[in-house]
């Protein structure tokens, strides 16, 4: 099935405007996105002991935490914020 014909089904069972309907399906779309990258941000956390990226960066720079794989997940994480708010900017103008 293609997603034009899939679109239409969903939409007259749903009783959803098409335009609607894809809005919809891509801010869920995004939200998932930000959850996944927020649990990738969690999961380092938890594995430095962190609360933010500048106190994994600091506990790097006074050798408390080895830098390698820290500096690979400091920007990682650095990565995922910045991911993060641009999706969010996106989803709010939706």
């Amino acid at each position: 099935m293609s997603a034009q014909s899939l679109t239409l089904e969903l939409s007259n069972l749903m009783a959803v405007p098409q335009a609607e309907l894809i809005r919809k399906g891509l801010l869920a779309l995004v939200e998932k996105e930000i959850r996944l990258a927020e649990l990738e941000i969690a999961i380092i956390r938890e594995r430095y002991d962190v609360f933010s990226k500048e106190a994994l960066y600091q506990e790097i720079q006074a050798n408390r935490i080895t830098g390698h794989p820290a500096w690979e997940d400091y920007i990682i994480w650095k990565n995922k914020e910045a991911h993060i708010a641009q999706l969010r900017q996106l989803a709010e103008q939706a």
